[in-house]
């Protein structure tokens, strides 16, 4: 069993017993604030202006789409310390131990390419300030990424403590030289209303805030079992929130304040330099230091899923070195691709891991709907760990058909570089897509799952040596009674 103290983390797909959780609800909330607290999140805010949005009803448009969003990863962190497993490996429940694997290839798809943009962006800032180096940039960040992710959860958290002050204090200095520099009462002013960029602009915060849900558990599995699920949940929503709807409006400002302006990222620098204090250098080196972190939790969450996959065909001990090899794999791929994609494809790249994550719309509706609706949080631990799925199997059909149904329903709404449905290009290009796989993967599941009988499977439930009745880590079946509200009537 691993040690508290030990240096590198061996956990990556299995469950976490009880004897080697920690953390606090205060520590989730600093976490999760710099999971977004990067100035890649500035692009955002910028979807409304581009269409013509003016700046109020853009603030809006931000707060209530990530508003929207948040709520779906939200409620996936309590899933983390009931279950005490990462995020997409519960999907075995719904979809079957080799059913998950499309899902599973998704996130780990997504999560790797986007730690290429991290990487990217943490380069070009650092050489915004020193000298252009980039490509050593590329490789020392990502290498320094993997390495912290290698190390794991407990060093993550301990970094993005100190880290979420340093932000803070960063953020709150570049709001003063916004409101300093900026034309800020005449941007507020502009109340200019277009529906469709009002509806891109929600769409796009929303969509924002959803594709985090894939890797929540990842980081919250590690609480007490006893950890409420609602300050679990509250802690994830605030942190996330607050720093996705301070930097879109600040993304939001900079896009109507120069709107010929190519890169927000500069924009930030140069109105740093001009407010003063060198804050714009000083701006460049916390990106630098953001991108890096939120690139090690790229990594990690991204080795999660594919060791997760890869156990469904083919038993797998999690161990410290397996970690260490996936990840260094991971690595090696991640940098090599870095420094061999030429800039003019990275906008088509961006836009294939926008499709992917259409994948994961329907994933979180269905994955979020039996937890809360249908098993209500009542799962063996035991079943989820075996590679046939056990009393879950090696596919679920009424979560891949739920899924399937989804997913279709989405595609006329779709907007994105590479395709655009007939819906959405009647709507000039804003995306609800999310909102569409979210009710009819959600309902159709509700559908397939109606008055199923659980009776059988709860009994098993019981006799699992690992389950979410009781307290999860014992080595003998649980006989205490479920979790008020957990079995469905």
């Amino acid at each position: 069993m691993e040690q508290r103290d030990s240096i590198v983390e061996s956990r990556s797909f299995d469950h976490v017993p009880e004897t080697e959780r920690h953390g606090t609800i205060r520590s989730q909330v600093q976490f999760w604030f710099m999971v977004n607290a990067t100035l890649i999140t500035l692009f955002t805010g910028a979807v409304g202006p581009a269409m013509g949005l003016g700046l109020t009803w853009t603030l809006l448009a931000v707060i209530v789409g990530s508003i929207f969003g948040t709520l779906f990863q939200a409620f996936h962190g309590a899933q983390g310390p009931h279950m005490g497993l990462p995020q997409m490996i519960q999907s075995r429940v719904q979809f079957g131990s080799k059913g998950a694997v499309l899902p599973l290839a998704a996130v780990t798809i997504v999560q790797l390419g986007f730690a290429i943009f991290f990487i990217q962006t943490a380069s070009s800032s650092l050489a915004a300030i020193t000298v252009d180096q980039t490509a050593v940039f590329d490789i020392v960040i990502g290498a320094s990424a993997v390495v912290l992710a290698i190390v794991g959860y407990s060093l993550l958290l301990r970094v993005e403590k100190v880290a979420s002050y340093i932000t803070l204090v960063n953020l709150v200095l570049l709001t003063v030289a916004a409101a300093a520099v900026l034309p800020i009462g005449a941007l507020l002013g502009n109340s200019a209303f277009v529906p469709i960029a009002f509806l891109a602009q929600f769409g796009a915060s929303a969509m924002y805030q959803i594709a985090i849900a894939p890797m929540v558990s990842d980081y919250t599995r590690y609480l007490p079992f006893r950890t409420s699920g609602r300050a679990v949940s509250a802690a994830v929503f605030g942190g996330t929130l607050l720093s996705a709807v301070w930097l879109e409006a600040l993304g939001a400002a900079l896009a109507l304040a120069d709107p010929q302006g190519a890169d927000l990222i500069s924009g930030i620098r140069d109105m740093g330099d001009r407010f003063g204090f060198g804050l714009g250098t000083v701006s460049m080196a916390v990106a630098v230091m953001s991108c890096l972190i939120t690139c090690s939790l790229s990594f990690y969450s991204g080795s999660v899923s594919l060791l997760s996959a890869f156990e469904a065909f083919r038993p797998l001990k999690s161990t410290g070195a397996v970690r260490a090899i996936a990840l260094a794999a991971a690595g090696i791929v991640v940098i090599t691709a870095t420094l061999s994609l030429p800039a003019d494809f990275l906008p088509v790249f961006n836009a294939f891991l926008s499709i992917l994550g259409y994948f994961l719309i329907p994933w979180t509706a269905v994955n979020l709907t039996d937890y809360y609706l249908v098993r209500r949080g009542v799962y063996s631990i035991t079943d989820i760990m075996k590679s046939d799925g056990g009393i879950y199997g090696r596919w679920g059909m009424p979560g891949m058909i739920s899924y399937a149904i989804g997913f279709i329903a989405m595609i006329p709404f779709l907007s994105s570089a590479i395709y655009t449905g007939p819906i959405a290009t009647a709507l000039g290009g804003a995306d609800i897509s999310f909102v569409v796989g979210l009710a009819v993967a959600s309902g159709s599941y509700l559908l397939i799952m109606r008055g199923r009988d659980f009776s059988a499977e709860f009994e098993a439930v019981r006799a699992a040596p690992l389950n979410t009745l009781g307290h999860p880590q014992t080595s003998t079946p649980v006989p205490a009674e479920p979790m008020e509200g957990n079995i469905p009537a």
